[in-house]
């Protein structure tokens, strides 16, 4: 019976125990906001936003509130808390971003223009548990920038459990900055990305990570749920993350939006009284019901309209056919106006912003580079989760890669960056003019702050990655290029893959060792340069006529196996593929025939190749003048025109 006792009492205990474990969640004032449940189930996503906003024109602000519950998936207990204030970048020139950007150095006059803005937290407290507002504290872990304040961190109580939540409310206002980058109004053009509170990544070793907002930085998140309300004057039109679940007319003439979705990791809108909606829906090989395309068009835009809506459709159907069809229900494009141009051409979950000016002639493709970049990155960015702060080369320089590839093919005919009668480039040229030329002073795969300057963490992460990728797919072919891009995306959706995760999965897909690859030009600063070093013909007998026939090539930087073409006098072809590591490569052979030139590469498939001057040579002195000044007009040129589409 003692025993039978004791078996009750220590159940009993152990039941109060786990019940002290599962957290309550209070409802939100709000009651048109879903309450959300505590669950330790692994599929249950690590974050849920629940935010009410209200935008306030007049004065450039917004007042908000926010719901977040949060669960530790880490077999560590957690002590304290990091999030981003990222909109604290804009607060004045001391934070890293101006900083960074060289707006110390920008003119009295200059900064006298410009509005800044910030995020005050006027709330934060554990729903039915701790106030949190006063433990608040300001941390600049990458640069000890003590005016920084785009990170905070909260020590808390009790530590949250491995596998359980924390549900947090937080009531903050934005003063809404004029857009210097990204986010911002112009006017009566609002644009809102980065606008809120965001809860850092915790990492599987219990620590995070949560940069400070940098100037050549993106962004990294956890994967969750949003649910977001927005109220607005009722002559705006909106624009947003999401999908629109219903709308409210209010009586002080205001509505309020209320949007939602799942397996997203940002949120972002954007609100004007000029914007013209345009909506399409398209049906995407693989999907069973319509996907709407939105179009937010500024005004005087009308001829940026078609171009949109075609090269979207283009790069949805592009994606569908070769990696897999978009899963969301709603692709929303924003048109800046002119006067908000620092706004264009970024992504968020569902939302893009893209770019028209009628100061660019048609003959720049730059509206439809910048919708199918941008929309790009719903995948390399969106679905696959990669950490645009550690290794931004994982979302940028494989979608500049399918850039090039979506506007070869959707500008066949012509060139796709730049097609006039003066002048065509296309778009895989412009990015390896910029990518082959830089100084090996870094590698790609490194944090992107930490680059020598803004110019070489473009060229190396958005340029040079994309040529080494093209490059590959020339060495590997395109089908299977295309089909291991296709296994990639469908192994890490709504994951967040690495540099390794990338490289294991190339190996494994290709079922051959890359490392070489990899090793030289992501994670180390090597460069390319093959060269013919000397030719030479001997003739050795005259009845029948034979020749000694000599070739020497040299690897000057770098390797990658390449073709090797000696051309005879008589026509004759001999080819080598140039597969050892060594660092010349000597081809001796006796023919009837002398040499008339020899090539390394000559389909032009190694695009990382940076000097094509020595990639040739021609044994007549009298052509080798002519063919030399040619050839050296031909490279100033070259880098003339990287100097233009940079």
């Amino acid at each position: 019976m003692k025993k039978t006792i004791l078996i009750i009492l220590l159940l009993t205990v152990f039941s109060f125990f786990l019940c002290t474990q599962v957290e309550t969640i209070e409802k939100t004032e709000d009651n048109s906001l879903d309450t959300l449940q505590n669950n330790r189930n692994l599929d249950e996503p690590i974050v849920k936003y629940l935010i009410t906003a209200q935008l306030l024109p007049k004065v450039k602000k917004l007042e908000a509130s926010e719901i977040l519950t949060w669960i530790n998936k880490t077999d560590n207990p957690i002590s304290n808390l990091r999030f981003h204030l990222y909109y604290n970048a804009f607060r004045n020139i001391k934070s890293t971003f101006l900083k960074e950007a060289g707006f110390g150095e920008k003119s009295k006059r200059y900064l006298n223009k410009l509005k800044f803005g910030e995020i005050k937290i006027k709330e934060m407290r554990i729903i039915n548990g701790e106030e949190l507002y006063g433990k608040i504290r300001y941390i600049s872990p990458d640069d000890q920038n003590e005016y920084d304040r785009t990170v905070i961190e909260i020590n808390l109580e009790e530590p949250v459990q491995p596998y359980q939540s924390i549900t947090i409310k937080i009531g903050f206002v934005l003063t809404i900055p004029k857009i210097i980058a990204r986010t911002g109004f112009a006017d009566d053009y609002f644009f809102l990305g980065q606008w809120f509170p965001k809860i850092g990544v915790l990492q599987n070793d219990g620590e995070w990570n949560c940069h400070q907002f940098h100037r050549h930085s993106e962004f990294f998140a956890d994967y969750g749920e949003y649910k977001v309300d927005i109220t607005i004057p009722e002559n705006f039109i909106i624009g947003a993350t999401g999908n629109l679940i219903k709308k409210e007319k209010n009586v002080d003439k205001t509505i309020t939006y209320f949007y939602e979705e799942k397996n997203i990791h940002d949120f972002a809108w954007t609100a004007s009284p000029e914007f013209k909606k345009i909506v399409e829906k398209i049906k995407l090989k693989g999907n069973d019901e319509n996907t709407t395309i939105e179009l937010l068009l500024s005004p005087f835009h009308s001829g940026a309209k078609q171009r949109y809506l075609n090269s979207i459709k283009f790069a949805l159907n592009f994606f569908a056919e070769n990696i897999f069809p978009y899963p969301y229900k709603k692709i929303t494009i924003v048109d800046p106006p002119l006067k908000g141009m620092r706004s264009a051409g970024m992504e968020y979950p569902t939302l893009i912003t893209a770019g028209y000016s009628k100061l660019v002639p048609d003959s720049i493709k730059f509206t439809e580079l910048v919708t199918i970049h941008e929309f790009g990155h719903q995948y390399w960015y969106g679905m696959i989760g990669t950490d645009e702060f550690r290794e931004a080369w994982l979302d940028e320089g494989v979608n500049t890669f399918f850039e090039m590839e979506i506007l070869d093919a959707y500008f066949k005919n012509s060139s796709s960056f730049i097609a006039s009668n003066l002048i065509n480039i296309n778009d895989w040229e412009r990015n390896r003019l910029s990518g082959v030329s830089l100084l090996p002073v870094d590698k790609i795969n490194q944090y992107s702050w930490k680059f020598l300057n803004g110019s070489y963490y473009s060229d190396y992460v958005y340029s040079k990655a994309s040529t080494l990728l093209r490059s590959l797919k020339n060495y590997v072919g395109k089908k299977k290029m295309y089909d291991f891009f296709k296994f990639y995306a469908q192994k890490f959706k709504f994951k967040h893959p690495k540099t390794e995760d990338f490289i294991n999965t190339f190996n494994e897909f290709m079922d051959k060792d890359f490392s070489w690859a990899f090793d030289q030009f992501i994670n180390g600063s090597s460069n390319l340069d093959n060269s013919v070093f000397m030719i030479e013909s001997k003739k050795v007998e005259s009845n029948p006529v034979k020749y000694r026939n000599e070739a020497i090539f040299t690897r000057n930087e770098g390797y990658f196996p390449v073709e090797l073409l000696i051309k005879l006098k008589n026509g004759k072809d001999i080819k080598y593929f140039w597969e050892e590591k060594e660092k010349w490569k000597k081809i001796v052979f006796y023919e009837n025939s002398p040499i008339d030139y020899a090539v390394v590469d000559p389909d032009f498939k190694i695009l990382l190749d940076k000097n094509l001057i020595n990639n040739s040579k021609i044994l007549n002195p009298k052509r080798t003048r002519l063919r030399t000044i040619a050839s050296k007009l031909g490279f100033l040129f070259q880098n003339i025109l990287s100097l233009l589409v940079m």
